[in-house]
């Protein structure tokens, strides 16, 4: 985790304030003058966008949150001791504030597909970017993952445009942007593209190019394609069709990393909180994909719950890793509840996984998490180079079975839109995601346990998916997304005002930011597998003195876990 410049950035959560879907009156910030009196200056804005959208009806959002941009360094105060700062001069009974944290994604670094000038030794070198890696499967260069044998993607897609009836499916792609790339989406829609970006233009989402150090320029541009890209022809011929699995989509872009996979708490909620209130005006949007993720987040949760009550399929990556740093567990929003976490499955059906130091490969666990899980195809994927206009067959990670993922998503709702149109919203997105879940491949090979430690549900074959029809029976609701950790802090604090609770709430999303980032933490946690009210005395204090001993964590914890440590490591009831 890390902020933005220096400076923390906070998102205050205004559920108390009379907002009724508008702009929130200065009078009631009040608050602000009562810190700026203390020398912390706070520059507020509304989390929604600040400009309509062109399309038929009004969007108002019914977010009622705040940004806020400090004057105040993470060098000089934790930021999450800032926003108890700031949620306590607030003084109202349901606010919460967290900090706008910065979350980086791992992509892999032998996708050059921001190079701007290639020189043609290096296209005939061992690290010509075009070539796959030898450390997987397949070893030649090749369109494979849409194959019967593989996701089954354009055999699902070919059964829903042969049939089109004129249905309108639209897809948010939440990444670094587009570019004019040959093979992007065919209907990618320019008039809802988004930016969310600060300091870009708002209605232009393409992809700025900006090379260097950890940064991924064409991010956006390579899974996009995957998604839903455009006619492609091989050198060989032996590929001559759409590249993506769901061409016959809108694509809605919406840019919300500066080209390094480095993206703001905000950003991605702002985005879909976008794509929601599109959906809710009536220019439906029928799933998500995210090829992004990172650490837990309050406003993550609020805002995916929000988005599946409205029936959108939400399809977050499970995330990377090399050798098990930063994390080998999935990353968010990938572990919630209502969303479907993309796991990596190789061309062998073997996790991906691999002992190579350097070698990027994919998250999975832990085990309760998984539940809503499932794979798609990687590495060695179609990747399109978005300078040099070309394709490149090294394409990896959990950012190339994301949109896979998603694709298969789209097909099914095109194919039963009638049907799926007739539910409740939620039931839309469990019907969606149990006919994936159920057709899913159960198989794994060169591996020590059962394919749904890795896979979850099991690897996605969509066209399988399509001879589900749609069924109300046996349909359950998803529990709603929290960041639920010290359970048993609700029983400490029993009978006491609502706005303690609220500060429970914040101290648990920072200790789950805090098992996420430090391994030793999640040890302690049987790797996250046991909660937190599971473990027992001993082990509770053993976990509880490594937080106070952690510098990142804020003196508000420290001091709270110090003064009730007894109650805390106490027996689980």
């Amino acid at each position: 985790m890390q902020t933005v410049n220096g400076k923390i950035e906070l998102i205050i959560d205004t559920a108390s304030f009379p907002t009724k879907g508008k702009p929130l009156s200065k009078s009631r910030l009040d608050f602000v003058n009562k810190l700026k009196a203390d020398g912390i200056k706070l520059k507020v804005s509304d989390f929604a966008p600040a400009k309509k959208s062109k399309t038929k009806g009004p969007l108002t959002s019914s977010s009622r949150k705040l940004l806020a941009k400090t004057n105040v360094s993470a060098s000089e105060v934790n930021p999450w001791d800032l926003a108890h700062m700031v949620n306590d001069q607030i003084k109202t009974n349901q606010s919460f504030v967290e900090p706008d944290f910065v979350s980086e994604f791992i992509v892999d670094n032998k996708v050059h597909g921001g190079m701007k000038n290639v020189k043609s030794a290096i296209l005939k070198s061992d690290s010509n970017p075009d070539d796959y890696d030898p450390d997987w499967n397949p070893h030649e260069n090749t369109v494979w993952y849409l194959e019967k044998k593989f996701s089954q993607l354009r055999d699902a897609r070919n059964e829903v445009m042969i049939n089109d009836d004129g249905y309108l499916i639209r897809i948010g792609h939440l990444d670094t942007g587009y570019s004019n790339h040959p093979q992007i989406p065919p209907k990618l829609s320019k008039k809802l593209q988004r930016n969310f970006v600060e300091g870009e233009n708002l209605n232009d989402a393409t992809d700025k190019n900006i090379g260097g150090t950890l940064k991924m320029p064409g991010h956006g541009t390579g899974t996009g394609c995957i998604l839903a890209g455009n006619i492609y022809e091989t050198a060989d011929g032996k590929f001559n069709d759409f590249l993506g699995g769901a061409p016959f989509a809108e694509i809605i872009p919406c840019r919300i990393s500066n080209s390094v996979v480095l993206f703001k708490a905000s950003s991605f909620a702002r985005a879909l909180q976008y794509l929601i209130d599109l959906n809710n005006s009536g220019t439906r949007v029928h799933a998500i994909s995210m090829s992004m993720g990172g650490v837990p987040s309050q406003l993550w949760a609020d805002i995916i719950n929000t988005a599946y009550d409205a029936g959108i399929v939400v399809v977050t990556a499970a995330g990377n890793n090399f050798n098990g740093l930063p994390t080998r567990k999935l990353v968010y929003p990938a572990r919630f509840n209502r969303v479907i976490a993309a796991c990596g499955v190789t061309y062998d059906y073997a996790p991906y996984y691999i002992k190579k130091l350097g070698e990027m490969q994919g998250n999975w666990g832990p085990k309760k998490n998984m539940k809503k899980a499932m794979a798609a195809f990687t590495p060695n994927m179609p990747w399109a180079m978005m300078n040099r206009k070309t394709i490149s067959y090294s394409g990896a990670g959990t950012s190339s079975a994301t949109p896979q993922i998603a694709a298969a998503a789209a097909c099914y709702y095109k194919k039963y839109h009638s049907e799926l149109d007739k539910l409740e919203p939620w039931m839309r997105v469990e019907a969606i995601r149990k006919a994936l879940y159920s057709t899913a491949l159960k198989k794994v090979t060169k591996a020590d346990e059962d394919y749904s430690v890795y896979f979850g549900n099991g690897i996605l074959q969509a066209a399988a998916a399509l001879q589900i029809p749609v069924k109300t029976n046996g349909l359950v609701k998803s529990d709603k997304d929290d960041i639920p950790f010290l359970p048993v802090l609700s029983i400490i604090f029993k009978g006491k005002a609502p706005v303690v609770s609220q500060e429970m709430k914040m101290f648990n999303v920072e200790l789950a930011q805090l098992v996420m980032t430090h391994d030793d933490l999640s040890k302690l946690m049987y790797n996250e597998e046991k909660d937190f009210v599971k473990l027992s005395p001993k082990r509770k204090k053993e976990f509880l003195d490594a937080v106070v001993m952690k510098k990142e964590a804020s003196k508000k914890l420290k001091e709270f876990i110090k003064m009730n440590k007894k109650k805390l490591a106490g027996s689980p009831k």
